[in-house]
């Protein structure tokens, strides 16, 4: 995405992981390195998935039927060999689609019909998957402009303290369009990237990172390079001489 340091007029040295510019004795590269190392592995097996003819497949049914502006989903699992298989397409609704049952599920992929990240929806069942597939569980995201979006998992244990500090809120029910609304973040959360997006100009992608971040969710968002690698996305955020505050998404580098 964007050079790590354009840090402008920062205070202090901005650090991931902190709220504000905080003196502490972490350097930010030190920090980085860290966070980015913890998620390698993860970001490698998505990496490795994503070259596979499978997915590929699954990839081209979606954009092919994403054509009608609503989400698709299929599903990965292994057969009696080992080898990896998928499931047929579902066809879901304009914010929502079930996954697809197929054995020994350790993944799924879905699309979005409009150019954002992943949301709390997708955040709150890939915490479900995990915990069904004991932790061994990746979900990906797909978006009509060809980025390429993986959630995984980075602390099984911080995942179910994020969910269960911050439970979900069941999405609306639009009765006469017959839509139910994927799940939402608690009040206090959605206020909080509410502020993120309208009073700091974060973009939706560096909100939901920060979110992760800050709230030690144990879950990583990940986003596909030009080069076909899955890197992690941070947020940084920077508090200014006039006291407002910007955030800035990144990609780990190698």
């Amino acid at each position: 995405m964007r050079v790590l340091f354009s840090l402008l007029s920062a205070c202090l040295t901005p650090v991931i992981f902190f709220t504000g510019c905080h003196g502490v004795s972490v350097s930010a590269s030190d920090a980085t390195d860290r966070s980015c190392k913890d998620v390698d592995a993860a970001a490698t097996k998505a990496t490795a998935l994503s070259v596979t003819t499978v997915y590929k497949s699954g990839t081209a049914d979606i954009y092919q039927a994403a054509h009608d502006k609503k989400e698709h989903a299929v599903s990965f699992g292994r057969d009696t060999e080992g080898n990896i298989v998928r499931s047929g397409l579902y066809n879901g609704t304009s914010n929502n689609t079930p996954v697809p049952y197929i054995e020994n599920r350790f993944a799924d992929l879905h699309n979005h019909p409009e150019n954002r990240p992943p949301s709390s929806g997708d955040l709150y069942h890939f915490i479900d998957q995990v915990a069904a597939a004991n932790g061994h569980y990746q979900k990906f995201i797909i978006l009509p402009n060809g980025v390429q979006y993986a959630l995984v998992l980075i602390n099984a244990k911080a995942a179910r303290t994020f969910n269960t500090r911050f439970p979900r809120i069941r999405g609306i029910r639009d009765t006469i369009a017959q839509i139910q609304y994927q799940p939402t973040f608690p009040g206090p959360l959605v206020n909080e990237i509410n502020q993120l997006k309208g009073w700091s100009g974060a973009t939706e992608e560096a909100a939901m990172a920060f979110i992760l971040q800050k709230y030690s969710a144990g879950v990583a968002l990940l986003k596909k390079d030009d080069k076909g690698r899955f890197r992690k996305v941070y947020t940084i955020e920077q508090k200014h001489k006039d006291g407002t505050r910007t955030y800035m998404a990144y990609t780990c580098s190698d």
